[in-house]
């Protein structure tokens, strides 16, 4: 009997240890987003923190090494083998996410992959086969979702102060020069970036506008590459129709001047709100109970440079991720939220190309 007491009470002190202990990341991948990650992982000092990165390129991990004050690990089998990290933080280039994913599964690490988890359902798919049996959460970067303004119109909309939903448009207008696709081979390439304006850029914006307005039924979309010198699209347009019977558009393109912020609105028969990136410009409910809303101004313009943001919600999502994990939990991004843009993406293209409505159960 105090042999039993004995083993209850060491394991609730390991669990206490444990809710405790800071979770240790490790980063795969130097690309620009990989600071973003280092720099918001090091912001939850009191959770978490940044062990050590791994790069193809030896010389870029070392430069971020000594940027961040962590330790190289000379390949990526030697971090996966480490009993140093718990978490992974996976910042390649799109079409190497699902590799790195499957194999940082099997090795028993979570995962924070970087958007898009995938480029194609049969990636996706793996990625599924991997992760089903292993005991490891895998979190897809969508950090919008944490943002103050996308949890309010979130909430506005499932209390139902729109009413009934009729449109729900997202305008995705970005300005990226040659020099940027020129500065990766990898970039606006079908094999590696997946897509263009809509996968790479526009991924974002699909992922708020079905979160917010639902699941889509079909879409209708022209797709073309009007200015840049890449091999996918800079400008695509779908017509969409959502299965609560709304219909909307989502518009993505890289290459107008000067560029400008993301747009998404949502209309019902009783109120509408739109955003710009994640700040409410735009708040017409009557009788609306929430009196401390505070509209933000609308932008001028978009900066052109991917590197204009903030580690604020990326710091949120990665805490979620340590949350899920310390209460063997969910995290509210998951595979099967993860996966819903890609799929929504890849209709898009399917439609584009072969000219015709797809629907999204196909």
């Amino acid at each position: 009997m105090l042999q039993f007491v004995y083993r209850k009470n060491n394991t609730k002190q390991r669990m206490v240890g444990f809710m405790k202990r800071k979770i240790r990341f490790g980063i795969i991948g130097c690309g620009v987003i990989a600071d973003f990650h280092a720099n918001a992982i090091m912001e939850l000092q009191d959770e978490a923190i940044l062990v050590g990165v791994t790069d193809v390129v030896y010389d870029a991990a070392e430069k971020f090494s000594k940027r961040h004050g962590i330790r190289v690990f000379a390949t990526l089998e030697e971090m996966l083998s480490s009993s140093e990290i718990d978490v992974v933080n996976i910042c390649t280039p799109s079409g190497y996410h699902a590799e790195v994913v499957i194999k940082a599964a099997k090795a028993g690490k979570h995962i924070i992959v970087e958007k898009p988890m995938a480029i194609t359902k049969e990636q996706l798919d793996s990625i599924e086969d991997a992760c089903r049996d292993s005991n490891i959460i895998l979190s897809s970067i969508s950090q919008n979702r944490f943002s103050r303004g996308v949890t309010i119109t979130r909430r506005a909309i499932e209390e139902g102060l729109l009413g009934r939903i009729l449109c729900a448009d997202i305008y995705m207008k970005y300005n990226r020069t040659q020099e940027y696709y020129d500065s990766g081979s990898w970039r606006g390439t079908k094999r590696v970036d997946g897509g263009g304006a809509l996968m790479n850029q526009g991924i974002h914006g699909v992922d708020l506008i079905q979160y917010l307005a639902g699941s889509l039924k079909s879409v209708y979309a022209l797709s073309k590459t009007l200015v840049r010198r890449i091999e996918v699209e800079d400008t695509l347009s779908a017509v969409v129709e959502y299965k609560s019977g709304a219909i909307g558009v989502i518009q993505a393109t890289t290459s107008v001047y000067p560029g400008y912020p993301r747009r998404l609105e949502i209309n019902g028969e009783k109120g509408s709100i739109a955003l710009e990136e994640t700040s409410i410009v735009r708040w017409d409910i009557d009788n609306s109970k929430y009196e401390d809303i505070v509209l933000q101004p609308s932008f001028i313009s978009s900066t052109a440079t991917p590197t204009a943001l903030s580690t604020a919600e990326h710091r949120n999502q990665i805490s979620d991720v340590i949350r899920a994990i310390k209460t063997k939990t969910k995290p509210l991004i998951d595979f099967e939220e993860g996966r819903k843009a890609v799929d929504i993406i890849l209709a898009i293209y399917k439609s584009a190309e072969e000219k015709r409505t797809v629907f999204l159960d196909d």
